[in-house]
């Protein structure tokens, strides 16, 4: 079944999404090869033509906020403009969204937890920045950002992170690492295994159990549905999934977090097909397995 075919379908149930959005998170020049500076306006919008949506207020993060998972002079160095972000340019323009796309995923993280409901962020561009480093696109690692500030603000006592983006989330683990985390934040990434068109319905088959095994105990789980994953996209690595399984990865990590009575945040993370509609595509099916649980 294709993406297109998929979303056609009119969803029976229609429950409220809640987007924590603001335009300050999208930048419209050319940042290069990757799409993730300039798609949230686009995924938001598809997917308010087929479920409700409410946006909900965030707010950009403070240098002392992103510093929680990173070195300070590393911080400054991108905000000032004197250190290359993740698309290897020194754009204040970018760097002043970046503090929009950390804040608007803290912000869905926090009220994720206050009021255990699942949230929606539609940022990308985390999993591959380290504690002083920027690479792969992503400058700041918002997932652990958010951990570390729930931690924080809140107490939470567990916090997990699945990354299904198909690419390894190094820079998290890194951030991880480097700020004494791993107690308190379990975290999987996808890129770190060898998942092919020949074993991923074994995967798929598994990952309810493999949320359980890992996640059980969390408090709040950070949800990186990246489709980057697609059997069609240029840069796949794990995965090679085609779009019915995409639906299906999504409405398992749903269905079990609910019966778990775990919160999710969901973000967009990768997704580098052309034309970028079949990456926006990708991403509705994300909302619409959210709608089918």
């Amino acid at each position: 079944m294709k993406s297109q075919e998929l979303t056609q379908i009119v969803p029976r149930a229609r429950k409220e999404m809640l987007v924590f959005y603001n335009k300050k998170q999208q930048v419209e020049e050319n940042v290069g090869y990757s799409p993730s500076a300039r798609k949230p306006k686009l995924v938001v919008q598809a997917w308010k033509e087929l479920y409700p949506v409410t946006i909900q207020k965030t707010r950009a993060l403070s240098a002392e906020e992103i510093a929680v998972a990173h070195e300070r002079s590393y911080v400054r160095g991108i905000l000032s403009g004197k250190i290359k972000n993740g698309f290897g340019n020194k754009s204040l323009k970018v760097a002043k969204s970046l503090q929009w796309t950390t804040g608007s995923f803290v912000c869905a993280a926090l009220h994720a937890y206050v009021n255990r409901c699942n949230t929606f962020s539609p940022t990308s561009g985390f999993h591959h920045a380290g504690y002083n480093y920027a690479n792969g696109f992503c400058t700041f690692c918002g997932l652990t950002i958010a951990a570390i500030l729930l931690r924080k603000i809140h107490k939470a006592q567990r916090i997990g992170i699945l990354d299904l983006d198909s690419h390894e989330g190094d820079g998290t683990a890194n951030t991880i690492r480097k700020t004494n985390s791993e107690s308190f934040i379990p975290h999987y990434s996808l890129g770190y295994y060898d998942i092919q068109q020949h074993n991923n319905n074994e995967w798929l088959e598994n990952l309810p159990n493999l949320i359980k095994q890992l996640f059980l105990e969390c408090d709040i789980l950070l949800y990186q549905a990246g489709v980057d994953c697609h059997e069609d996209d240029p840069d796949v690595h794990s995965g090679h999934f085609n779009s019915e399984q995409i639906y299906l990865r999504d409405k398992l990590v749903y269905a079990t977090c609910h019966e778990l009575n775990i919160p999710v945040v969901t973000n967009l993370a990768g997704g580098y097909q052309k034309p970028l509609k079949k990456v926006i595509d990708l991403h509705v099916l994300t909302a619409k397995a959210f709608q089918d649980v």
